[in-house]
């Protein structure tokens, strides 16, 4: 049921025809649901009969929803790519994981906390030099010379050490009492 367009009012354009059957198709909308839409909307069955304001109207509503489906569409790509790369992430071995399940030597996680603590201590700005200090301070701690070879017990040690420092680093520098001189 077609109406007929007064003789005042401008025809659509082809660029306009030609934009709303672009965005129909890539939004893939079927046949009959584009011709209702249009009947329901402009009483008209296609969108030739439209005159230049409907059509631009039809277009603006068209390219909303689009813009409404593309957001949903790039949330969807983004919560898959989180999703992957948090199972990368949980893949990836952790850090000192070779060094787990030695008889009698730190776990991994000992080792791990270790290193940790010792990154949030330590105040060399070189990863290397911050590296041999911190095998310095295992050596004066443990008597052993790496990370590596810290046995369970010298690894609670070396936890023990780092967990006074930190305490001694978060305590004002006022509250300290000062020694009394005899």
């Amino acid at each position: 049921m077609a109406t007929t367009k007064r003789k005042t009012e401008k025809s659509i354009t082809a660029r306009q025809i030609c934009r709303i059957h672009t965005v129909k198709y890539i939004l893939g909308i079927s046949d009959d649901n584009y011709r209702e839409c249009l009947e329901s909307r402009f009483n008209v069955v296609t969108c030739k009969n439209l005159t230049l304001l409907q059509a631009k109207s039809f277009i603006d509503e068209l390219d909303k929803f689009a813009l409404k489906m593309q957001g949903k569409h790039d949330q969807a790509q983004r919560d898959a790519a989180k999703q992957k790369a948090v199972e990368e992430y949980q893949k990836r071995p952790k850090r000192f994981d070779e060094l787990d399940n030695r008889l009698g030597y730190a776990s991994g996680a000992q080792l791990r906390k270790i290193s940790a603590m010792w990154s949030d201590i330590s105040f060399v700005p070189d990863h290397n030099a911050r590296a041999r200090a911190l095998r310095h301070f295992i050596k004066r701690i443990s008597g052993v010379a790496d990370l590596r070879f810290l046995d369970s017990q010298a690894a609670s040690k070396v936890i023990c050490a780092l967990t006074a420092m930190q305490k001694q680093e978060s305590e004002p520098a006022n509250a300290k009492t000062p020694r009394k001189t005899v």
